[in-house]
């Protein structure tokens, strides 16, 4: 959401879209360089007039499109026999005519045409988040498994795992979800309000908003961002699709005031009209070699962080810098958040040499490797752990952490026979994962969207390990004689061996070479091809996996299906290559699919979200795109004691704890350490259980 122009006068708006068509249709494709410094010198380019000549532009194409729609919808509805069909038809006919009453998707008003009517609301009853006891100041020291492919946020290689360190968890938008409630709480607006048919929101945005460059944040910026989530310059086929066709307007009335429109009325609106702002200012260089130009540089924050220019050390370390004059440093939701001065990303490709320097006392917290049983039963009964230095604490959350499994990509043989994928889900022994490797600390999961709350799991049941019906399978899919080495072929002697491309770390190591053993038991050979973080998503959303083992984080509080799995991000104009840079990484094409996602998208109650979401999961399971791999309601880590928590920990949805900024550092409980550890004094031993979050409601520490 970004652009600029002149906010007193509207006239600045009515250029014609004709520069800015002409300009895209003479686009030329840049190499994407990949370490390209941020200091890169590129010559000057001002894309404020084609950004202002966008608003025309494209208000010109929304129109033409509707004109379109409402003709093919008329003949469909005269021509068609089938009465159902014809109603279905006659109705969007009625939703296209209803939108060409106002078919503007960019609209300039004035104060005055804000309904005098509406209800405002500002969340304000809402308890706090985070800890009244929390220091500001100190540094934390983390570290991730790879270095990033870019800072951006649009365009290629946008979507790596450093993605949510850096933008997602701080960047504030304009509403938030208060994160152990679960209500909208308000952050960059400081009031909203939704008109009776729940499709439009208006907010005001809080006069103190401001970036971290200081800019002040205001309805344009949230235009920019449109226009740069709708432009063809970037790689974003998914960022064009979601904004063209899940907002139908956004309205700027002044320089604090917007509404933005859905095609739809939904609950939770404001969750869903919610947006994040782009500096005009800062963008005003987006154009044709947008993806190149903005690769390293360190955009302007609306949030509690920033990443500087002399920060980033390639392939070593990239540090993130609080905003000492963050606008919302004293506001409700925010004060006792965002505590550290400074949070330290360490490259650590190897989880071994990351435990070792966690023990060191050269990382503060330990994560990642909590997840696995060893670390976490074994590794972990160290000296420092017993002698009070290093504590540990465990977790619960109420809401799905991820949809981790095997992604199948359909559109390559053999993986197109329907026969074969169902072997594969039979030959996929997760449970003895769970109960051998992960020590019965997860469980299995049945389904693509279990584990949201307001909707209940939907009836499905993951097909278990089974070698006698994995047999079968492969044999109807021709796969029925067994080879020398127990493999079984095909009558073109083709083995029936799939890889498996993963993500090189020790965990998801040691749960691929058990699927690869078990699976020998069924005359399945998977290889298994382990790769270092930004490689691995680079590889699987080019679509040149064949079976790929990947965790997406769940977003709370309903499922999305549509980015994951309807046909438009699944294959090319042919309907046969895989299409590159989008989240439907098993290219899974299917009209009955699309249906259920639309629904999805277009849900206006609960009720309807559990239709269609239920719908969508039950074909991944017919369809056996997907095998579903496990979960766990609970999360752990460690950390050295001066690292410090709320004391009831009131982040219900969340995936790590780091997550919501609730956590401190106490610099005297850091020297009282050090020199502890120096003189030989020892702590209790803390071993602690955040469970508020459970039915019981309890919660405290152990020793």
């Amino acid at each position: 959401m970004m652009l600029r122009y002149n906010s007193d006068d509207v006239s600045s708006f009515q250029i014609s879209g004709r520069l800015y068509g002409f300009v895209c249709t003479a686009l030329f494709t840049f190499h994407l360089l990949l370490f390209t410094s941020p200091a890169a010198d590129f010559p000057p380019y001002d894309g404020t007039k084609e950004r202002d000549a966008f608003w025309d532009y494209y208000n010109k194409k929304v129109l033409a499109n509707l004109q379109g729609q409402e003709k093919e919808l008329m003949e469909q509805a005269a021509k068609e026999t089938d009465a159902a069909k014809k109603v279905v038809a006659q109705e969007e006919l009625d939703a296209v005519r209803e939108r060409l009453k106002k078919p503007e998707f960019f609209t300039f008003a004035k104060p005055e045409d804000v309904p005098k009517d509406l209800n405002w609301e500002n969340g304000m009853d809402e308890p706090e988040i985070g800890d009244a006891r929390a220091k500001k100041g100190g540094t934390i020291r983390l570290y991730v498994p790879g270095f990033p492919a870019t800072l951006r946020i649009i365009g290629e290689n946008n979507n790596g795992s450093f993605r949510s360190a850096h933008y997602d968890d701080i960047e504030m938008a304009l509403v938030a979800l208060h994160p152990d409630t679960g209500k909208v709480i308000p952050s960059i607006a400081k009031e909203w309000a939704v008109t009776s048919d729940k499709r439009t929101v208006y907010f005001h945005i809080d006069p103190d908003a401001k970036f971290s460059n200081g800019d002040p944040i205001e309805a344009d910026d949230f235009f920019a961002r449109y226009y740069m989530e709708l432009s063809e310059y970037p790689k974003n086929p998914f960022g064009n699709q979601y904004y063209s066709e899940q907002f139908t307007n956004i309205t700027r009335y002044d320089a604090r005031t917007l509404s933005i429109s859905l095609p739809e009325g939904k609950p939770l609106t404001p969750y869903f009209a919610n947006s994040i702002p782009m500096s005009r200012r800062f963008f005003s260089e987006f154009g044709p070699d947008f993806e190149q130009r903005y690769q390293w540089r360190c955009r302007p924050s609306s949030g509690a962080y920033i990443i500087r220019e002399e920060d980033i050390n390639f392939g070593r370390s990239i540090t993130l810098t609080r905003v000492k004059d963050w606008w919302a440093r004293d506001k409700k939701f925010s004060r006792y958040r965002f505590n550290v001065d400074y949070i330290v990303y360490r490259v650590v490709r190897l989880q071994e040499k990351a435990f070792e320097l966690f023990r060191q006392g050269e990382l503060d917290v330990e994560e990642i490797m909590m997840g696995i049983p060893e670390y976490w039963y074994e590794k972990l009964e160290i000296p420092e752990l017993h002698k009070g230095y290093i504590q540990k604490a465990k977790y619960y959350n109420v809401w799905p952490s991820s949809e981790a499994g095997l992604w199948l990509n359909v559109a390559v043989p053999p993986l197109n026979n329907k026969d074969l994928r169902y072997g594969l889900c039979h030959a996929t022994n997760y449970q003895k994962v769970i109960d051998f490797d992960l020590r019965g600390d997860f469980q299995r999961l049945n389904a693509f969207s279990q584990g949201y709350p307001l909707l209940g799991d939907p009836p499905i049941h993951a097909r278990s390990f089974d070698p006698q019906k994995a047999r079968d399978y492969f044999a109807k899919a021709g796969y029925s004689k067994v080879g020398e080495d127990g493999v079984l072929v095909n009558d073109k002697g083709e083995r029936l061996s799939l890889t498996i491309t993963h993500r090189k770390s020790e965990i998801v190591q040691k749960v691929m070479q058990r699927l690869k053993e078990e699976a020998l038991k069924c005359g399945l050979e998977y290889k298994l091809e382990g790769i270092e973080s930004t490689s691995f998503f680079q590889k699987v959303t080019q679509k040149k996996h064949q079976l790929a083992q990947v965790a997406f984080s769940a977003q709370p509080p309903f499922p999305d299906h549509y980015q994951m799995w309807h046909s438009k991000d699944a294959l090319m104009e042919d309907g046969k290559t895989p299409k590159p840079n989008t989240n439907n990484l098993t290219c899974f094409a299917n009209k009955q699919m699309d249906e259920f996602c639309e629904a999805e998208r277009h849900a206006r109650t609960i009720e309807d979200f559990r239709k269609a979401s239920w719908g969508a999961s039950q074909i991944i399971h017919d369809e056996a795109a997907w095998i579903p791999g496990y979960e766990q309601g609970y999360y752990r880590t460690a950390y050295w004691r001066w690292v410090k928590w709320p004391e009831n920990f009131n982040v219900a949805v969340s995936e790590l704890p780091l997550q919501n900024h609730v956590h401190w550092i106490d610099e005297e409980v850091k020297l009282e350490t050090e020199v502890a550890m120096r003189s030989g004094r020892t702590f209790p031993e803390m071993d602690r259980v955040f469970d508020q979050n459970l039915v019981n409601k309890t919660g405290g520490a152990k020793e």
